[in-house]
């Protein structure tokens, strides 16, 4: 009687964070594109919303006129529209990419890295045309006529800006670690050997 060896299948490790970062990436990317869709719907709508809200609100003692501040927000009318439109692209770049993940497929890598880069492009762009927003608003407040005490306004002004900050962070937070993630050699590695 002949015995035969044992065999052993040597246990194939496979790793977990394809599908919880892919899962993460998918999520992300939906809340992106319904916020850039109800973005581009609001951004749209705000010409004749702007326009019925300043017939009706009375006029601000000692502050702006509503069709002051309504105008001042209708000057990045079509630059809201514009960064908004790309917020749903580049969410939906992210939705792909997380897909692709999720399933291994090496090509994620430059998806997800790809989006990381266009994030941050958007985030700056956007924090550049809030700047310019936010001056237009000052603007409107200096136009008023009324006697704003200065510390009063370079206080709003530095709220403005110290939110701008902390929005752009926030913007690019997700960015930064999927590259971070991605330019690690152990991840590139196990990437690149997908199909």
């Amino acid at each position: 009687m002949t015995e035969t060896p044992p065999t052993f299948t040597a246990a194939i490790q496979t790793t977990h964070w394809p599908k919880t970062l892919g899962i993460i990436s998918i999520v992300f990317g939906a809340f992106g594109a319904m916020a850039g869709f109800c973005g581009v719907i609001g951004s749209a709508a705000l010409g004749p919303i702007s326009e019925a809200m300043a017939k009706f609100m009375p006029a601000n003692k000692g502050g702006p006129s509503p069709a002051d501040t309504f105008e001042a927000l209708q000057k990045m009318q079509g630059w809201m529209i514009f960064l908004n439109v790309l917020t749903v692209l580049i969410a939906i770049l992210l939705i792909v990419g997380g897909a692709k993940l999720m399933k291994r497929q090496a090509q994620c890598r430059m998806m997800l890295l790809s989006w990381a880069a266009l994030k941050i492009l958007l985030a700056v762009i956007g924090s550049v045309l809030g700047y310019f927003s936010l001056q237009d608003q000052m603007a409107a407040i200096e136009k008023s006529g009324t006697a704003t005490p200065a510390m009063s306004q370079s206080a709003t002004q530095l709220m403005g800006l110290f939110s701008m900050g902390f929005g752009f962070l926030w913007a690019i937070a997700g960015a930064v670690f999927i590259i971070i993630w991605f330019k690690r050699e152990k991840i590139r590695s196990e990437v690149s050997s997908w199909m």
